[in-house]
């Protein structure tokens, strides 16, 4: 009995040990709410010996919330109420609790019995993890550039956010179920399958790259695309990490620059910066023989001048178009200037350039039409041997152009100048009828004057074409039948100097050149385009003057009357010496006006 006795009290100490090891609080109450059996850990807690807390109620250790809680609850224990585990909350601390009735061995009842767990810290961890969760989880989703997480080895998105989504163009759960080869341009596959298997070999810790999108519809955008293993820890050792971002308006915007710097704008070949780096590359021994051809437009300033630079534009991007056409692919084409252009022939024998040459030359032809005549001079050079310079095949070349030029581009100014004149007088019938009568006039007056044959007949040639510059004047100008306005006025006085800048382009018409920019200067100065003055004005301009007002003064105007012989040379009287000359204006008044030699043409 005495053994029994001391069993019991050994094991007693080593239930009493067990307890008190606990790092949470133990205890045990009867039915009245006393405590029976604390650990050490309440003991802890109360600040008190377990010795003084036995016996004693809620009430007497704790504050009144925490007291009232636990008496509250102990009596929906005894009640018969069943309680998981719970979470209980005093201040900043939280606690796990858990009660239940305890029977002895008769089935009587002995009272409550539990354990207060302080959980305060791991509510913290928990909270925090949650908050961080959900800090990552909205930095994921609303992170502006795409972002997935992809299973290495199948190819497939585990998880993507919406701008991933937004970019690749199509929507998660389509994203979810495709490999991203089926998204990505076929040209670019290959290298991307070999970075992810460098990548799943530990050889790379991760890449970066440019590479293009197709979206339904065949859309091709390009993406910045960076590529990391994720953590094998958590994730398997085959998943990776891919963040896209949209870079198609900055690509674009490259392409753009680079156009601009490779290309020009007007006609879309080349420009001289690339064709001088390309001449580099191409000057080697493998593109051997190299034949340079220089191109020169011929008339594109007397086109800018006569129809304006809108028609010699398009004049430019007419001859482009039919060098690209008879040029091939390998060939480079080049403008150098304003009306230059230049070909690279890699590996072509000087033959098979003439032959190309041949072809745009009969195509160029094929494109003039009432307002513009095609013609382009070429000239070309062929390097055979490595040592040759190519500076000077291409001199060779720009020589035979020239020499090509000087035979070739005067023929076509001069069919330049008729079709100007054929142009100007199909639009306006009684201007073509007013250069005649003006030019007549002009040969009467030049022989009264007794100027050579060869004065007169430039003059006579002067006068015809005293208004050429009026095919550079609106239209709707020429052909308004009342007064002009200040600002159609300012722009129909413009004629004088268009006709100066299309007639000295062209070596047999350049000598009448200046009679055509003076014709409407004045004695006094008053006149334009340069209000020249008295003998500064060349004697034909005055003719060309005098002939010109006499037309003007005798033609029917719609907003005047028919001038009679009497009040024409009353009107010469009264401007001679301030518009006219004098000592013609007698001439044409005397041997031409009252001798009636001059008879009008209709």
């Amino acid at each position: 009995m005495e053994k029994s006795k001391d069993e019991l009290l050994l094991h007693i100490a080593r239930l009493e040990a067990i307890l008190d090891s606990l790092p949470f609080d133990v205890w045990m109450k009867d039915e009245k709410g006393k405590y029976l059996i604390v650990n050490q850990s309440v003991a802890d807690d109360t600040g008190l010996p377990k010795e003084d807390i036995l016996g004693k109620t809620d009430h007497d250790l704790y504050s009144g919330e925490a007291a009232d809680f636990y008496v509250s609850s102990d009596k929906e224990i005894l009640e018969g109420v069943v309680r998981d585990v719970y979470v209980t909350r005093f201040s900043k601390a939280t606690f796990e609790e858990y009660k239940r009735l305890v029977y002895g061995r008769s089935g009587e009842l002995l009272g409550t019995a539990g354990y207060s767990k302080d959980i305060t810290s791991q509510e913290l961890i928990r909270n925090e993890l949650a908050q961080s969760e959900e800090r990552f989880r909205t930095i994921f989703e609303e992170a502006p550039v795409g972002i997935g997480i992809f299973d290495s080895v199948t190819g497939r998105a585990t998880q993507i956010n919406a701008r991933y989504a937004e970019i690749v163009g199509r929507t998660r759960e389509e994203i979810l179920t495709m490999d991203w080869k089926q998204y990505s341009h076929p040209d670019e596959i290959e290298e991307n399958l070999h970075k992810i298997d460098l990548l799943m070999k530990n050889r790379i810790s991760g890449f970066s790259l440019e590479k293009r999108f197709v979206r339904p519809g065949g859309e091709e955008i390009w993406v910045s695309l960076t590529v990391t293993p994720l953590n094998p820890t958590i994730y398997k050792d085959h998943y990776h990490l891919c963040m896209v971002e949209d870079i198609t308006s900055r690509k674009k915007a490259e392409e753009e620059v680079l156009y601009l710097s490779y290309y020009d704008q007007l006609t879309g070949l080349y420009n001289r910066r690339f064709y001088e780096e390309e001449l580099k590359r191409i000057n080697t021994c493998r593109n051997l023989p190299i034949t340079l051809v220089l191109a020169d437009v011929n008339g594109l300033k007397l086109t800018n001048d006569a129809f304006g630079h809108s028609l010699g534009d398009d004049l430019l991007k007419r001859v482009a178009e039919v060098f690209k056409q008879e040029c091939r692919a390998e060939d480079v084409i080049a403008r150098i200037g304003g009306d230059e252009f230049v070909f690279l022939l890699p590996k072509t024998e000087e033959e098979e350039a003439q032959g190309i040459i041949e072809r745009i030359c009969r195509q160029v032809s094929e494109k003039n039409n009432e307002n513009i005549i095609c013609s382009v001079s070429f000239g070309w050079a062929t390097k055979h041997y490595l040592k040759e310079d190519i500076r000077k095949v291409f001199m060779q070349a720009e020589d035979l152009m020239y020499r090509n030029k000087l035979a070739e581009s005067s023929s076509m100014r001069n069919e330049t100048i008729k079709l100007i004149t054929k142009t100007l007088h199909q639009r306006n019938r009684r201007e073509q009828l007013h250069c005649e009568r003006v030019s007549k006039l002009c040969e009467l007056i030049g022989n009264a004057m007794r100027l050579s044959p060869d004065s007169v007949r430039e003059l006579k040639m002067a006068g015809l074409l005293h208004d050429i510059g009026k095919i550079g004047i609106d239209e709707s100008v020429l052909n308004k039948k009342g007064k002009l306005t200040e600002l159609e006025w300012a722009d129909m006085k413009r004629h004088p100097e268009i006709g100066y800048h299309i007639l000295r382009s062209v070596n047999e018409f350049a000598p009448i050149a200046q009679y055509v920019l003076h014709h409407h200067e004045r004695m006094d100065g008053k006149g334009y385009p340069r209000q020249l003055s008295g003998d500064e004005i060349p004697l034909q301009s005055k003719i060309i003057s005098i002939a010109d007002a006499y037309d003007a003064m005798t033609s029917h105007r719609a907003y005047r009357g028919d001038m009679s012989l009497s009040e024409v040379i009353a009107e010469f009287k009264r401007n001679a010496g301030s518009q006219f000359d004098e000592e013609i204006l007698k001439v044409f008044i005397d041997q031409i006006l009252k001798q009636r030699v001059w008879r009008r043409m209709d």
